[in-house]
């Protein structure tokens, strides 16, 4: 794949001015289209129609604060009800439905695109816990605790009934000790593979004897508890709260977190001397997760063009950033069948390591499906658009002529554009094909748009 067009941005070679803030009246570079597009990608899945005209004329770090700025009256509040009585049918396509039309309205860059991330990295699945409750619970913990300091956010994981369940915590009781929960707990949750011992999970175990689960709800059973001290990374512990507090201040956690959510929002690498530095600071801001995707949004690293369409989009981040760009009215019904299709469903990741992400994406049956979601949004079908916004976006005097059309339709959905000889080569399509004399022409050129591969890129 050919850089995108645009100013050359180079990553600093010092660790503290890669992630120091991006700030175009400093020289870092320009504050245009194509990065305010990029942040809008990684920060809440792509922007509205004529966002990135709007957030181009702010100041850069003006627009950092308003992303990061929630609303008065929350996305959470608004859609709160509706999602209780959708967990209350115990259907997995009706609460997911419901969180990616959530994801398809949120502009808060700590919302529900970071709860995706702490979906995937706590991954439950509903086939085994069947409790829409339940999920929904989880669901709330990690929007509202994800973008706070991790341990808190860890120990509510060790108390969550459906992590509980799913991992078979709920059975874990003295004398009889279940290693389900400690052996994810530091290989995936916190510490990653290599930073403890058998003997550190099996007296993890023993401190989390007794968490179990009632009437729904978490419960701490004093008689199932192992009462005896237990020996973690050579510390005298007793209980969770222990545990998680003694992990957390482990050297790897931070190291280990901060790389993979740098993977998640800036690109499938990062520097060693930027993650040692990044790691130190975000230890000092103890653990705070809003902190940490704040400095990486906002840095240099995040601006530089070996970071900008680095990462492959999820079926979630291409379902949502469709919907967004054409501000869409979709049966969310669809969007969630959309991505299940592509090999996302969410709710149900494939097993306890979530999903692959990155080049898994993107295999012929998946590519197939993009493009049919690509091919009924052009076209209307399947409910995915509704009171025909294709035809409102664009002007009509523009739909019968190929280079307007397509400059109108790029801008609307891949707003960086295309180097002079992929946008020659597209355009040559357009003016030969069999539409050109239609205004099925503006379908044609959106569906062609969706498909190119600069467009599945992040």
């Amino acid at each position: 794949m050919k850089r995108a067009p645009g100013p050359l941005v180079l990553m600093p070679p010092d660790p503290h001015a890669a992630l120091e803030p991006y700030d175009p009246q400093q020289g870092h570079g320009p504050w245009d289209a194509h990065h305010v597009a990029h942040l809008l990608r990684r920060a809440i899945g792509g922007p509205m129609p004529n966002q990135v005209e709007e957030l181009r004329r702010m100041p850069a770090h003006l627009v950092i604060e308003q992303l990061f700025q929630p609303s008065d009256i929350s996305l959470e509040s608004i859609w709160g009800a509706s999602g209780v009585a959708l967990a209350a049918t115990n259907e997995r396509p009706r609460l997911a439905s419901w969180w990616l039309m959530k994801l398809a309205q949120d502009e808060y860059a700590l919302g529900n695109r970071l709860a995706v991330f702490w979906h995937d990295h706590f991954a439950t699945t509903w086939s085994k816990i069947q409790d829409g409750q339940q999920m929904l619970a989880q669901h709330s913990a990690l929007l509202v605790l994800g973008a706070g300091p991790f341990h808190k956010l860890l120990q509510a994981m060790i108390e969550d009934p459906a992590m509980l369940r799913f991992l078979d915590g709920d059975s874990n009781s003295r004398g009889l000790p279940n290693e389900n929960l400690a052996r994810e707990l530091f290989e995936l949750f916190a510490l990653g593979p290599g930073n403890y011992t058998e003997t550190d999970i099996r007296e993890a175990a023993r401190a989390l004897t007794g968490y179990t689960v009632r009437q729904g709800a978490f419960k701490f059973e004093k008689m199932l508890h192992d009462p005896d001290p237990k020996t973690v990374f050579g510390t005298e512990i007793q209980n969770g709260g222990d545990l998680v507090n003694l992990t957390v201040r482990q050297p790897a956690c931070a190291k280990f977190l901060a790389e993979k959510l740098w993977k998640y929002y800036v690109a499938p690498e990062i520097p060693a001397d930027v993650l040692d530095l990044l790691t130190e600071q975000w230890r000092d801001h103890d653990l705070d997760t809003g902190w940490l995707v704040r400095t990486m949004l906002a840095s240099r690293a995040f601006h530089a063009s070996s970071s900008i369409f680095s990462l492959i989009k999820s079926p979630v981040d291409y379902v949502v950033g469709v919907i967004r760009a054409v501000s869409g009215r979709p049966d969310p019904r669809e969007m969630d069948t959309a991505c299940s299709l592509m090999g996302q469903e969410l709710f149900e990741p494939p097993g306890v390591q979530g999903w692959k992400g990155g080049s898994a994406w993107i295999h012929t049956s998946a590519w197939l499906e993009r493009t049919k979601f690509a091919a009924a949004v052009a076209s209307g079908r399947r409910g995915l658009l509704r009171d025909a916004p294709l035809t409102k976006l664009f002007p009509e005097r523009h739909r019968l002529h190929c280079s307007e059309l397509l400059q109108d339709v790029l801008a609307a959905l891949l707003p960086v554009g295309l180097n002079e000889q992929r946008r020659h080569a597209l355009e040559s399509q357009l003016e030969s094909s069999p539409n050109r004399a239609t205004t099925t022409l503006l379908q044609e050129t959106a569906y062609s748009v969706m498909c190119l591969p600069e467009y599945h890129l992040s």
